[in-house]
């Protein structure tokens, strides 16, 4: 007994893209069972039409010529050059010989074909999107190589991330992901950076509206106990800290402001470092990176990850800590004798206010180094208040009062540090009256807090302004800043972080000034970004 065997219809031929022939260009004949074969049957292997040379892929009957290039999504059928419409193959695809996508030969010169679906020859769309300045191309303009490690918001001016009939994204193009990606991770870090200045500017008021109603409040006598009574707080976060001076004051004089700590916090964990654009994106690799089980690391200037935010926020939120505590110890010490004794522990503002000095210090951002160095000041001066609260005993006097020196002229040193920052960079000139303030509570004058309308001015400084309309720059230390009018630098001046040179004569910028173009092209290509 024989088997019959069907030839296949449509053999394989080499021309044809095909993909796992192994599926379907194999023996379709049912081979008997060996239990159920007599022996005069004869088994044999039918003779399979399909050549070697498509083994591993999918023979396609009536294969036709792809359109595009290998590795990006096939377009659809519409397109085909042979069965496509006219107004399909009448398309100018080719700006360089004006020709049409008939006359295209697909195998020399395939087409990208972009979402928006105004297509162009690879050597075109090259051109549009300028690939030369980003990619070390062969004598046949394919890309070879890298051309550099690209930059924060240093994208040629010439390079076009979108298409140029009707600037539609090119974001899903694989051949050009870097170029387009690069260009959205800086938009969005410019949208971070001016969501995060807004929101500061916004808590500013908010706190500063607190520290007047403060200042405001009636002096109300606290309540005396039968006994002396004790309270300490017990060593741990910082708002701890205050809840202690809430339960000695009662919760209508500090409720509010601990409500305004809690939204500073909650801003502070949406600026700091994780939460930025470009950390995502290299944290989203590490995990690809870890899954595939690959030593492959994301390469990126860590001068994008802009700290500006993270900075303003920690300094906003010892801030709110300090107005709490200054007037805590105001009240006390406008009341009588109290026969309450009041233990803070303060080592935990004081490790950050350490932190805001470090960070701010390596970063090149003196104005908020100054902030550390007062706030640390106003901390070393509430110690002595703390530490001398409760009435001493006669052998402890000296103890005390060296403990009481020792904090005090800890306190001035970091305030001559700060008057050090201020006679280097001019730009933090702005924080002089907070550095006298301090400087007087720890030589024990009359303690005079800066008012709201002072500190509203500092804070408006602190923060900056990024106008929507002006173009974008960085300084030679990666602070970015804004220039507006027709947008081009017509006179030096200094940058208003860390006094670097910036802007420039005749529209040409000083050395070491980058002008952020790109960001501005792609600006409608990221309306969607959520923060």
């Amino acid at each position: 007994m024989g088997v019959n065997v069907r030839h296949a219809l449509n053999h394989a031929k080499f021309v044809a893209a095909i993909q796992n022939a192994a599926n379907l260009a194999t023996n379709p004949a049912l081979l008997a069972l060996r239990e159920n074969a007599s022996q005069a049957a004869h088994m044999r292997s039918a003779r399979c039409h399909a050549r070697r040379h498509v083994i591993g892929h999918r023979a396609i009957s009536g294969a036709r010529r792809r359109p595009s290039l290998c590795g990006e999504v096939c377009p659809a059928s519409i397109y085909c050059q042979q069965c496509g419409s006219e107004d399909i193959k009448s398309v100018c695809v080719d700006f360089l010989e004006m020709k049409e996508y008939r006359e295209i030969d697909l195998d020399d010169e395939p087409c990208i074909f972009p979402d928006c679906g105004h297509f162009l020859t690879v050597s075109s769309m090259d051109g549009q999107v300028n690939i030369a300045s980003h990619y070390e191309l062969d004598e046949n303009g394919l890309p070879v190589k890298i051309r550099g490690a690209s930059e924060p918001f240093s994208m040629d001016a010439s390079g076009i991330s979108v298409c140029a009939t009707c600037r539609g994204s090119l974001r899903t193009i694989s051949r050009y992901g870097r170029i387009v990606r690069r260009a959205m991770l800086d938009e969005a870090t410019k949208k971070f950076i001016k969501w995060s200045q807004a929101k500061y500017i916004a808590l500013a008021d908010r706190l500063l509206a607190e520290q007047k109603k403060l200042e405001e409040a009636p002096a109300v006598k606290l309540p005396q106990p039968a006994s002396r009574e004790k309270i300490i707080s017990r060593p741990g976060s910082r708002l701890r800290q205050l809840q202690t001076l809430q339960k000695v004051a009662g919760t209508d004089r500090y409720g509010s402001t601990i409500k305004v700590w809690h939204m500073i916090s909650a801003y502070a964990g949406q600026v700091r470092r994780e939460e930025q654009p470009f950390q995502r994106v290299a944290d989203l690799v590490k995990h690809a990176n870890l899954r595939h089980k690959t030593e492959k690391q994301f390469q990126y200037d860590k001068a994008i990850i802009q700290v500006k935010g993270h900075l303003l926020a920690m300094a906003l939120l010892l801030k709110c800590d300090i107005i709490v505590l200054s007037d805590f110890i105001n009240w006390c010490k406008a009341a009588e004798p109290i026969q309450t004794e009041v233990k803070i522990d303060l080592s935990a503002h004081l490790l950050d206010s350490a932190n805001l000095i470090e960070l701010a210090r390596n970063t090149m951002h003196p104005k908020e180094e100054v902030q550390g160095h007062v706030f640390a000041a106003y901390l070393y001066g509430f110690s002595r208040f703390f530490n001398s609260s409760a009435p001493s005993q006669t052998s402890s006097t000296d103890s005390a009062t060296d403990t009481s020196n020792r904090l005090r002229e800890t306190g001035l040193n970091h305030l001559a540090q700060a008057r050090e920052i201020l006679e280097k960079y001019p730009s933090a000139a702005v924080l002089k009256d907070e550095i006298d303030a301090a400087e007087s509570m720890l030589n024990g004058s009359v303690y005079r807090q800066v008012t709201a309308e002072e500190l509203r001015a500092v804070y408006r400084a602190m923060s900056g302004e990024f106008r929507g309309t002006g173009h974008w720059y960085t300084c030679q230390n990666g602070h970015p800043f804004t220039i507006g009018e027709c947008g081009m630098p017509m006179e030096q001046a200094r940058c208003p972080e860390c006094v670097a040179p910036i802007g420039g004569q005749n529209h040409q910028a000083v050395e070491g000034v980058r002008h952020a173009t790109e960001i501005e092209e792609v600006a409608g290509e990221v309306n969607r970004f959520t923060l």
